[in-house]
């Protein structure tokens, strides 16, 4: 008979069993509840979270290659359209709210306009984008007075009376 090396208590183990842990330098335990808590390292909860994140982080750092291989075969393997096309059209609703959000509709119409303006005017598009802006910044400066004499579209009938007659008499 011999103590436990966790707990103190006598334990009944096999001569053999002994002759053995003694041979190799391993201790005896009582039970496998004292052989576990024996073995922890004592460390709290919040130790090993944090080892294990710090860990995982550094794993995912050298092996970013072989994940992204592991999870494109996985979804190549797993992928079913009808099944993704069902869960899109379940959120659909929620896409559509999205989209029709004010701050949302702002962005979206810049971002629709530089893009065609790229499409249309290539490397000089930011420059018309510019003149746009510049425009409308005239426009709403200038009065509906100034801007029909601007496209000579005050009076215009009786301007072109004034020309007819001109046409007629000379």
């Amino acid at each position: 008979m011999t103590a436990c090396a966790h707990c103190g208590k006598t334990v009944k183990q096999p001569i053999g069993a002994i002759n053995r842990a003694l041979k190799i330098g391993a201790p005896i335990y009582c039970d496998k509840v004292c052989f576990g808590l024996d073995r922890s390292q004592h460390k709290t909860k919040e130790q090993k979270v944090q080892e294990k994140r710090q860990y995982d982080r550094e794993y995912r750092r050298k092996n970013r290659a072989l994940l992204k291989a592991k999870k494109r075969a996985y979804f190549q393997a797993t992928y079913d359209p009808v099944k993704a096309a069902k869960a899109r059209k379940a959120r659909m609703h929620l896409h559509v709210q999205y989209c029709r959000q004010p701050a949302y509709v702002r962005w979206k119409r810049r971002y629709d306009a530089k893009y065609r303006a790229g499409r249309m005017f290539g490397p000089f598009a930011e420059s018309f984008l510019l003149l746009r802006r510049l425009e409308r910044v005239v426009a709403n400066r200038a009065t509906k007075y100034e801007i029909g004499l601007a496209n000579g579209t005050i009076n215009k009938a009786q301007l072109r009376r004034r020309a007819y007659a001109s046409l007629i008499s000379g």
